[in-house]
């Protein structure tokens, strides 16, 4: 007997919450070679002024959390990416036609990628940060802040270690992201944001 096959489909995430497209509208996600493989929302103005405000209200919070408390968090993210390796492997596989073995070893940067930033959050201050000479008998430092709401604009390919190698930086520094997915290979990211929702990192952020 046939069955219907029953597609996926893929919400929007913003806030830490999965709303439908206020456009009420969703696109095929398809392979490279243009199989239809499931469905994503398809976000319009009014998605992104929330997305943005969501981020917005983040921010406070977000900014003033320790370093040390965004690196755990980052940390956490990269042990739920973990968990769900096999599943992003697949999801690379079939959208863009890669390999498994390549698909496994994207994923497995990206994992690296994430612990690698997650130990950056204590630390690009030092980096970055500077002594200025000054004529007089005080000091004067130069410390990069959080400045506010970062817009990512993820790449086609590599599609999930692109966005995560984009978003993370924003994210380690105390800014809070509004990420937009590859229109062309949107899965890998849709599940990364499931996986963002499952972690400890503030919705909006």
């Amino acid at each position: 007997m046939n069955r219907l096959d029953i597609k996926k489909t893929y919400k929007l995430y913003i806030g830490g919450k999965f709303p439908r497209s206020e456009s009420g509208r969703y696109l095929p996600a398809k392979s490279a070679n243009g199989r239809h493989l499931e469905n994503f929302a398809h976000a319009s103005r009014k998605d992104f002024r929330d997305a943005v405000v969501a981020a917005r209200q983040a921010f406070n919070a977000w900014s003033q959390a320790t370093a040390y408390n965004r690196g755990q968090i980052l940390y956490r993210a990269a042990e739920m990416l973990q968990n769900r390796a096999g599943e992003l492997v697949n999801e690379i596989a079939r959208s863009t036609g890669a390999s498994i073995s390549k698909s496994k070893r994207e994923v497995m940067l990206t994992i690296d990628r994430l612990v690698h930033f997650a130990g950056w959050t204590d630390k690009y201050i030092q980096v970055f940060g500077s002594v200025n000479p000054v004529a007089s008998s005080h000091f004067n430092f130069t410390m990069p802040e959080p400045t506010g709401v970062v817009v990512v604009v993820a790449p086609e390919e590599p599609t999930l270690l692109a966005l995560v190698s984009l978003a993370a930086p924003v994210i380690l520094s105390g800014n809070t992201a509004v990420v937009i997915a590859s229109e062309r290979f949107p899965l890998p990211a849709m599940t990364f944001a499931e996986i963002l929702a499952t972690s400890d990192l503030p919705g909006g952020a």
